[in-house]
């Protein structure tokens, strides 16, 4: 294993593809409070919906031609590959009750996960798990 990172950045940009913008803007943008950060369209593939989380980015990919909808088995852990993103929050219950109250779907209710730590999982727009994390002080 090398001793020097390869990672030009402090940051993990993640990539969603979706033919349902406005509910993924709904539920990122409106939900959570990520802010747009630009757009970038690509000729002949699609545009890409940058939302600013912290350091990091969030990608909306919306393809020119609609994609084929991904086999979801239910329970993230259900299938291997990239099948939630967590982020970490403050008033996680609250988030939740306004989340659930907007007609998401929650996979996992908000629980203790070990001592000073409750997460809840949230299904976004397009029913990708989303892990809501909150961390309180020692």
């Amino acid at each position: 294993m090398s001793d020097q990172s390869c990672l030009v950045g402090p940051a993990l940009d993640v990539g969603i593809v979706t033919n349902a913008l406005e509910e993924q803007l709904r539920f990122y943008s409106c939900m959570l409070g990520l802010s747009k950060a630009g757009e970038v369209a690509i000729p002949g593939v699609g545009t890409i919906h940058r939302l600013a989380a912290g350091a990091s980015v969030l990608r909306l990919m919306v393809p020119e031609s609609p994609a084929d909808l991904a086999q979801n088995s239910g329970f993230f852990t259900g299938t291997t590959g990239i099948r939630y993103i967590a982020l970490r929050v403050s008033s996680l219950a609250d988030i939740v009750e306004r989340i659930e109250a907007a007609g998401f779907r929650t996979i996992v209710p908000n629980r203790e996960l070990r001592p000073g730590v409750h997460v809840a999982i949230i299904a976004d727009g397009d029913g990708n798990a989303v892990e809501l994390m909150e961390e309180n002080a020692p």
